[in-house]
């Protein structure tokens, strides 16, 4: 574990707990390969027809350039969805519900995903059809974009629900994160995600894992109608969660406004950019990296802590409760 000087332990034990998906709970390397047969494994039987060896073959060729493109689809999801929230708007609906992302149509999640979801299933055909003679000429004619989204999501929701690939120790962190709130009160912080994912999948994904009944919520783009892009995406969480989050000077990361009526909260990621985001709102930043890090390094201010796994947590927790009671460290 690696602690930035100044941020050793927080000014209470923390009211809420967020953790990513992939980087914390878990591994998109493992993720990887699974996808890509559970895939090959379920279109074949749609539709589209075909062999698994044809699809796993069109995936594999395609994924690469498409993820190196997924910043320019959440750029344009973003204009996308502003351009649907204005006309919702000046068509009279209340513009807080429209924030709230409850309507699909209106929801930067739900237009991010059919739009990248469209853009990956025509290029998949796109590569498959020299092998698919009717693929072009008699099966893609009939089918709409909409049709093309639903099967897309449907080839998704397959292979979520049977992928399996948490870090080692992971499952056992979190129901041991489960059992230490409860054992000081009536759960003395809420757990929850913090994913860029949706709501849905994170449901398939923990239930699948058998901790989904540790978490209080599960907080993806999709429930608080942002990309996780920025610090509007933990303003929002934090918000619906409920939390009054400490503030804290932005160099140091000491404490500046605490009290009875602020929280300490505390957010998992593998991502430095993220927990900057979360950072600068007062959270307590937890970067998970196998690798050591140097947190005085430039580009890690943000950071306040650095564990090789989500299974180092609950010793982290359990010394700050320790120090805070004044019992040796």
């Amino acid at each position: 574990m690696t602690i930035q000087s100044l941020a050793k332990y927080p000014s209470k034990m923390p009211s809420a707990i967020f953790l990513d998906s992939a980087g914390v709970i878990n591994d998109n390397t493992q993720r990887a390969p699974q996808w890509i047969r559970y895939l090959s494994e379920y279109i074949p039987t749609t539709v589209l027809g075909g062999t698994a060896q044809v699809w796993g073959q069109a995936n594999a060729q395609i994924i690469r350039p498409f993820f190196s493109r997924w910043h320019e689809y959440m750029m344009q999801a973003i204009e996308l969805a502003a351009e649907a929230q204005a006309k919702a708007i000046a068509a009279g609906q209340d513009p807080a519900e429209v924030e709230s992302g409850s309507n699909k149509e209106t929801n930067v999640y739900w237009i991010f995903e059919r739009y990248h979801l469209l853009i990956w299933i025509k290029e998949m055909c796109r590569v498959a059809s020299p092998h698919l003679p009717e693929l072009e000429s008699k099966i893609l004619p009939g089918l709409t974009d909409d049709e093309l989204v639903q099967l897309g999501r449907s080839a998704h929701i397959y292979a979520i629900e049977r992928v399996r690939a948490d870090y080692p120790g992971a499952v056992d962190a979190i129901r041991k994160l489960d059992t230490i709130r409860k054992a000081h009160g009536d759960h003395s912080f809420k757990l929850c995600t913090s994913s860029s994912d949706s709501f849905e999948d994170l449901q398939h994904i923990l239930k699948g894992l058998g901790v989904l009944e540790c978490f209080d919520d599960l907080y993806g783009s999709d429930k608080v109608n942002s990309l996780k892009i920025s610090s509007l995406y933990y303003q929002r969480v934090f918000s619906r969660v409920g939390v009054n989050v400490v503030q804290r000077d932005g160099a140091s990361g000491v404490v500046v406004e605490g009290g009875e009526d602020r929280d300490e909260v505390v957010v998992l990621d593998d991502s430095v950019k993220a927990l900057s985001w979360a950072r600068v709102l007062g959270a307590r930043t937890v970067l998970i990296s196998a690798e050591a890090v140097d947190l005085s390094a430039e580009g890690y201010s943000h950071v306040d802590y650095q564990l090789k796994a989500l299974s180092e947590l609950p010793g982290l927790l359990e010394s700050w409760r320790a120090h805070l009671a004044g019992c040796p460290v």
